[in-house]
Protein backbone atom coordinates (compact mmCIF):
# COMPACT_ATOMS: atom_id res chain seq x y z
CA UNK A 1 0.00 0.00 0.00
CA UNK A 2 1.09 3.49 -0.72
CA UNK A 3 1.96 5.63 2.30
CA UNK A 4 -1.02 7.99 1.81
CA UNK A 5 -3.45 5.10 1.66
CA UNK A 6 -1.94 3.63 4.81
CA UNK A 7 -2.38 6.94 6.65
CA UNK A 8 -6.04 7.27 5.63
CA UNK A 9 -6.73 3.68 6.70
CA UNK A 10 -5.10 4.29 10.09
CA UNK A 11 -7.17 7.43 10.73
CA UNK A 12 -10.42 5.63 9.84
CA UNK A 13 -9.48 2.74 12.13
CA UNK A 14 -8.93 5.08 15.07
CA UNK A 15 -12.28 6.78 14.50
CA UNK A 16 -14.10 3.42 14.50
CA UNK A 17 -12.38 2.33 17.73
CA UNK A 18 -13.15 5.64 19.47
CA UNK A 19 -16.87 5.43 18.59
CA UNK A 20 -17.11 1.82 19.84
CA UNK A 21 -15.53 2.73 23.17
CA UNK A 22 -17.84 5.70 23.68
CA UNK A 23 -20.92 3.56 22.95
CA UNK A 24 -19.83 0.91 25.47
CA UNK A 25 -19.26 3.55 28.15
CA UNK A 26 -22.80 4.93 27.71
CA UNK A 27 -24.36 1.46 28.11
CA UNK A 28 -22.34 0.22 31.07
CA UNK A 29 -22.20 3.40 33.18
CA UNK A 30 -24.88 3.50 35.93
CA UNK A 31 -27.27 6.45 36.07
CA UNK A 32 -26.13 9.26 38.28
CA UNK A 33 -27.95 9.11 41.64
CA UNK A 34 -30.41 11.87 42.47
CA UNK A 35 -28.85 14.34 44.83
CA UNK A 36 -30.63 14.37 48.20
CA UNK A 37 -32.59 17.52 49.15
CA UNK A 38 -30.53 19.72 51.39
CA UNK A 39 -32.13 20.24 54.79
CA UNK A 40 -33.50 23.73 55.49
CA UNK A 41 -31.01 26.05 57.03
CA UNK A 42 -31.78 26.59 60.75
CA UNK A 43 -32.99 30.04 61.75
CA UNK A 44 -30.10 32.07 63.02
CA UNK A 45 -30.56 33.27 66.61
CA UNK A 46 -31.24 37.00 67.02
CA UNK A 47 -28.30 39.17 67.85
CA UNK A 48 -28.23 40.34 71.46
CA UNK A 49 -30.34 43.43 71.91
CA UNK A 50 -32.50 42.69 68.86
CA UNK A 51 -36.21 43.01 69.78
CA UNK A 52 -38.33 39.95 69.14
CA UNK A 53 -42.06 39.85 68.53
CA UNK A 54 -44.01 38.50 71.46
CA UNK A 55 -47.50 37.16 71.87
CA UNK A 56 -47.59 38.28 75.49
CA UNK A 57 -49.00 41.61 76.58
CA UNK A 58 -46.68 43.43 78.92
CA UNK A 59 -48.02 46.18 81.12
CA UNK A 60 -45.65 49.09 80.84
CA UNK A 61 -45.60 52.17 82.99
CA UNK A 62 -44.58 55.60 81.81
CA UNK A 63 -44.91 57.63 78.68
CA UNK A 64 -46.72 56.39 75.58
CA UNK A 65 -48.44 53.67 77.60
CA UNK A 66 -51.98 53.02 76.37
CA UNK A 67 -52.72 51.13 79.59
CA UNK A 68 -53.07 54.34 81.57
CA UNK A 69 -54.61 56.79 79.11
CA UNK A 70 -56.97 54.43 77.25
CA UNK A 71 -57.52 53.72 73.59
CA UNK A 72 -60.43 55.94 72.69
CA UNK A 73 -59.99 57.43 69.20
CA UNK A 74 -58.80 61.02 69.11
CA UNK A 75 -59.19 63.37 66.15
CA UNK A 76 -57.48 66.50 67.47
CA UNK A 77 -53.90 65.37 68.15
CA UNK A 78 -51.89 68.00 70.02
CA UNK A 79 -49.21 69.48 67.73
CA UNK A 80 -46.77 69.51 70.68
CA UNK A 81 -46.64 65.94 72.02
CA UNK A 82 -44.12 66.77 74.76
CA UNK A 83 -46.30 69.49 76.29
CA UNK A 84 -46.42 69.82 80.09
CA UNK A 85 -49.84 69.71 81.74
CA UNK A 86 -50.73 71.09 85.17
CA UNK A 87 -54.19 70.26 86.53
CA UNK A 88 -55.06 72.12 89.74
CA UNK A 89 -57.58 70.63 92.19
CA UNK A 90 -58.83 73.39 94.50
CA UNK A 91 -60.59 72.74 97.80
CA UNK A 92 -63.73 74.87 98.09
CA UNK A 93 -64.88 73.45 101.41
CA UNK A 94 -66.43 75.64 104.10
CA UNK A 95 -63.25 75.69 106.18
CA UNK A 96 -61.45 77.53 103.37
CA UNK A 97 -63.45 80.59 104.37
CA UNK A 98 -61.45 80.79 107.62
CA UNK A 99 -58.45 83.10 107.92
CA UNK A 100 -56.28 80.74 109.98
CA UNK A 101 -52.68 80.68 108.62
CA UNK A 102 -53.46 83.30 105.97
CA UNK A 103 -53.27 86.57 107.90
CA UNK A 104 -56.11 88.94 107.11
CA UNK A 105 -57.18 86.86 104.11
CA UNK A 106 -59.44 83.86 104.02
CA UNK A 107 -57.68 80.66 103.01
CA UNK A 108 -59.62 80.51 99.75
CA UNK A 109 -58.47 84.01 98.79
CA UNK A 110 -54.87 83.21 99.76
CA UNK A 111 -55.02 80.01 97.72
CA UNK A 112 -56.38 81.87 94.69
CA UNK A 113 -53.56 84.41 94.94
CA UNK A 114 -50.91 81.69 95.14
CA UNK A 115 -52.41 79.70 92.28
CA UNK A 116 -52.72 82.86 90.20
CA UNK A 117 -49.03 83.58 90.76
CA UNK A 118 -48.19 79.99 89.82
CA UNK A 119 -50.08 80.41 86.54
CA UNK A 120 -47.78 83.26 85.54
CA UNK A 121 -44.62 81.21 86.11
CA UNK A 122 -45.28 78.19 83.93
CA UNK A 123 -44.23 78.29 80.29
CA UNK A 124 -46.64 79.84 77.76
CA UNK A 125 -46.80 76.49 75.93
CA UNK A 126 -47.73 74.56 79.10
CA UNK A 127 -51.35 73.53 79.56
CA UNK A 128 -53.10 74.66 82.74
CA UNK A 129 -56.49 73.46 83.94
CA UNK A 130 -58.70 73.62 87.01
CA UNK A 131 -61.21 71.43 88.74
CA UNK A 132 -62.72 72.29 92.10
CA UNK A 133 -65.39 71.33 94.57
CA UNK A 134 -67.80 73.75 96.20
CA UNK A 135 -71.60 74.06 96.47
CA UNK A 136 -71.76 73.62 92.68
CA UNK A 137 -70.29 70.15 92.98
CA UNK A 138 -67.05 68.48 91.90
CA UNK A 139 -66.54 69.73 88.36
CA UNK A 140 -64.05 70.81 85.76
CA UNK A 141 -63.90 74.61 85.90
CA UNK A 142 -61.27 75.34 83.24
CA UNK A 143 -60.10 72.74 80.71
CA UNK A 144 -56.40 72.10 80.19
CA UNK A 145 -55.39 74.77 77.71
CA UNK A 146 -53.13 77.75 77.05
CA UNK A 147 -55.97 80.19 77.88
CA UNK A 148 -54.77 81.84 81.09
CA UNK A 149 -57.56 84.40 81.22
CA UNK A 150 -60.22 81.67 81.15
CA UNK A 151 -58.32 79.85 83.89
CA UNK A 152 -58.14 82.95 86.10
CA UNK A 153 -61.82 83.71 85.63
CA UNK A 154 -62.76 80.16 86.65
CA UNK A 155 -60.35 80.31 89.59
CA UNK A 156 -61.88 83.48 91.02
CA UNK A 157 -65.37 81.96 90.79
CA UNK A 158 -64.60 79.05 93.16
CA UNK A 159 -66.52 79.35 96.43
CA UNK A 160 -65.79 78.04 99.94
CA UNK A 161 -69.09 76.44 100.91
CA UNK A 162 -69.03 72.66 100.59
CA UNK A 163 -67.79 69.43 102.12
CA UNK A 164 -64.45 67.81 101.17
CA UNK A 165 -64.93 65.10 98.51
CA UNK A 166 -61.21 64.74 97.86
CA UNK A 167 -61.34 61.21 96.42
CA UNK A 168 -63.91 62.23 93.81
CA UNK A 169 -61.95 65.38 92.95
CA UNK A 170 -58.65 63.51 92.47
CA UNK A 171 -60.39 60.94 90.30
CA UNK A 172 -61.88 63.70 88.14
CA UNK A 173 -58.49 65.43 87.82
CA UNK A 174 -56.89 62.16 86.74
CA UNK A 175 -59.55 61.57 84.09
CA UNK A 176 -58.92 65.05 82.66
CA UNK A 177 -55.19 64.32 82.44
CA UNK A 178 -55.94 61.00 80.76
CA UNK A 179 -58.05 62.80 78.18
CA UNK A 180 -55.20 65.18 77.40
CA UNK A 181 -52.71 62.30 77.30
CA UNK A 182 -54.72 60.71 74.50
CA UNK A 183 -54.30 63.94 72.53
CA UNK A 184 -50.54 63.72 73.13
CA UNK A 185 -50.36 59.96 72.43
CA UNK A 186 -49.19 59.42 76.00
CA UNK A 187 -46.14 61.63 75.66
CA UNK A 188 -45.51 64.76 77.71
CA UNK A 189 -45.63 65.53 81.41
CA UNK A 190 -48.64 65.38 83.73
CA UNK A 191 -49.01 67.00 87.14
CA UNK A 192 -52.00 66.79 89.46
CA UNK A 193 -51.70 69.58 92.03
CA UNK A 194 -54.08 69.52 95.01
CA UNK A 195 -54.53 72.56 97.26
CA UNK A 196 -56.55 71.65 100.34
CA UNK A 197 -56.98 72.54 104.00
CA UNK A 198 -58.64 69.41 105.32
CA UNK A 199 -59.20 65.68 105.28
CA UNK A 200 -61.59 63.99 102.91
CA UNK A 201 -65.20 63.29 103.80
CA UNK A 202 -66.02 59.85 105.13
CA UNK A 203 -66.24 57.42 102.22
CA UNK A 204 -64.25 59.74 99.95
CA UNK A 205 -60.72 58.75 100.87
CA UNK A 206 -58.33 59.52 97.98
CA UNK A 207 -55.77 56.83 98.82
CA UNK A 208 -57.17 54.14 96.52
CA UNK A 209 -57.23 56.38 93.46
CA UNK A 210 -53.75 57.68 94.38
CA UNK A 211 -52.44 54.10 94.46
CA UNK A 212 -53.90 53.49 91.01
CA UNK A 213 -52.49 56.70 89.55
CA UNK A 214 -49.00 56.11 90.91
CA UNK A 215 -48.85 52.44 89.88
CA UNK A 216 -50.33 52.80 86.40
CA UNK A 217 -49.33 56.22 85.09
CA UNK A 218 -46.58 58.85 84.90
CA UNK A 219 -48.80 61.45 86.62
CA UNK A 220 -47.02 63.25 89.46
CA UNK A 221 -49.28 64.08 92.41
CA UNK A 222 -48.35 67.10 94.51
CA UNK A 223 -50.40 68.27 97.47
CA UNK A 224 -50.18 71.61 99.25
CA UNK A 225 -51.59 71.02 102.72
CA UNK A 226 -52.69 74.46 103.88
CA UNK A 227 -52.63 74.77 107.66
CA UNK A 228 -53.18 71.05 108.31
CA UNK A 229 -49.70 69.70 109.12
CA UNK A 230 -48.08 66.52 107.85
CA UNK A 231 -50.72 63.97 108.83
CA UNK A 232 -52.83 64.16 105.68
CA UNK A 233 -54.08 61.18 103.66
CA UNK A 234 -52.37 62.63 100.56
CA UNK A 235 -49.00 62.73 102.33
CA UNK A 236 -47.68 59.43 100.96
CA UNK A 237 -43.86 59.37 101.11
CA UNK A 238 -42.48 57.62 98.05
CA UNK A 239 -45.76 58.00 96.17
CA UNK A 240 -46.75 61.67 96.30
CA UNK A 241 -45.13 65.03 96.84
CA UNK A 242 -46.46 66.81 99.91
CA UNK A 243 -45.81 70.38 101.05
CA UNK A 244 -46.96 71.65 104.42
CA UNK A 245 -47.89 75.35 104.29
CA UNK A 246 -48.61 77.35 107.43
CA UNK A 247 -48.72 80.78 105.79
CA UNK A 248 -49.11 82.45 102.40
CA UNK A 249 -45.37 82.47 101.73
CA UNK A 250 -45.11 78.72 102.25
CA UNK A 251 -48.19 78.22 100.09
CA UNK A 252 -46.40 80.03 97.27
CA UNK A 253 -43.24 78.04 97.90
CA UNK A 254 -45.16 74.77 97.75
CA UNK A 255 -46.53 75.64 94.32
CA UNK A 256 -43.12 76.81 93.13
CA UNK A 257 -41.68 73.44 94.18
CA UNK A 258 -44.04 71.78 91.70
CA UNK A 259 -42.26 73.67 88.92
CA UNK A 260 -38.90 72.72 90.38
CA UNK A 261 -39.91 69.05 90.34
CA UNK A 262 -41.00 69.33 86.71
CA UNK A 263 -37.53 70.54 85.71
CA UNK A 264 -36.12 67.13 86.67
CA UNK A 265 -38.64 65.15 84.62
CA UNK A 266 -37.38 62.38 82.29
CA UNK A 267 -39.16 64.03 79.39
CA UNK A 268 -37.40 67.02 77.77
CA UNK A 269 -39.05 70.38 78.35
CA UNK A 270 -41.03 71.66 75.36
CA UNK A 271 -39.18 73.82 72.90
Amino acid sequence: MKPLAKFVFFVCFLAIVFNLMRHRSTISSPAMPTMPTMPAMPTMPAMPGTPRPSTQTHEAHGFNNRVWYGNEPVKDIDPLLTRRNFLIVLDGSGSMADSQCSGNLSKIVAAKQAIGAFATKINPEDNLGLCAFDSRGVTERAPLSLNRSAFDKALQAVRSDSNTPLGTAVKLGYSLLQKQARRQLGYGEYYLVVVTDGEADKGNDPRDIVNKIVSQSPVVISTIGFCIGQGHSLNRPGLTMYHDATNLEQLNQGLESVLAESEFSDTPAPK
